[in-house]
């Protein structure tokens, strides 16, 4: 499934309001980051919900700056779109097309081109859909099958308290949903565990537009 097509099947010839689909620039400009606390790694983990990642590059003269490229200029304009103005370690992220058309090729530069954590390059229509901005709660794949409720929030219970879970299996595999107090620790949790070993599985993370379990 193409691009466009996987668009269409996942918004069904109408994309979300506030999306114009028109944008060609697929390098975006995030800042006011904590430079303390966040690097390509984390980044990516927050950035590649809404497409696949290219590259990033954190600015060394301005390390609360950084530079994402995405696949496309309509991911590059979900990313915008949702991201704006979220929570992320104790920040206000600003969220904003580059000037730059891409990211040149440097010692600083992290190159994403080949992760296989880029989720759409399978399921594009099904993670276009599951698009959001930040939410309070997370859901949790690639479980290990033997995993526990209790395992789940030990794993995650250092970003924030966690008000409520529940572990579920859907068509044979381990799932979880994790409601935070607030939307900021479900996001801090998301980039800094996402991809992380749960057990024997690397887990993936995403926020789920659920309001409650």
């Amino acid at each position: 499934m193409g691009n466009a097509e996987a668009i269409a099947a996942a918004f069904a010839g109408g994309l979300p309001p506030g999306i114009s689909g028109t944008n060609d620039r697929c390098t975006i400009l995030v800042s006011n980051l904590n430079s303390d606390r966040i690097n390509e790694d984390k980044l990516f983990n927050l950035c590649s919900l809404y497409g696949n990642i290219v590259s990033i590059k954190i600015l060394r003269n301005k390390p609360d700056h950084a530079l994402v490229q995405l696949g496309d200029g309509f991911q590059a304009e979900l990313a915008v779109h949702f991201l704006k103005g979220a929570m992320l370690f104790e920040k206000r992220l600003e969220v904003n097309f580059s000037k730059y058309p891409n990211i040149t090729t440097g010692p600083d530069t992290h190159d994403y081109s080949n992760s296989n954590l880029n989720r759409f390059n399978r399921n594009a229509a099904k993670n276009y859909r599951y698009c959001c901005s930040p939410t309070k709660m997370i859901h949790l794949s690639s479980l290990p099958q033997d995993v526990t409720e209790a395992e789940i929030i030990a794993h995650l219970e250092e970003h924030g308290p966690i008000i409520n879970s529940k572990l579920f299996e859907m068509n044979g595999k381990q799932q979880a949903l994790v409601l935070f107090e607030k939307e900021e620790q479900a996001t801090e949790a998301l980039v800094c565990k996402n991809a992380t070993s749960l057990g024997s599985s690397t887990i993936r993370i995403s926020f789920s537009q659920l309001q409650s379990i």
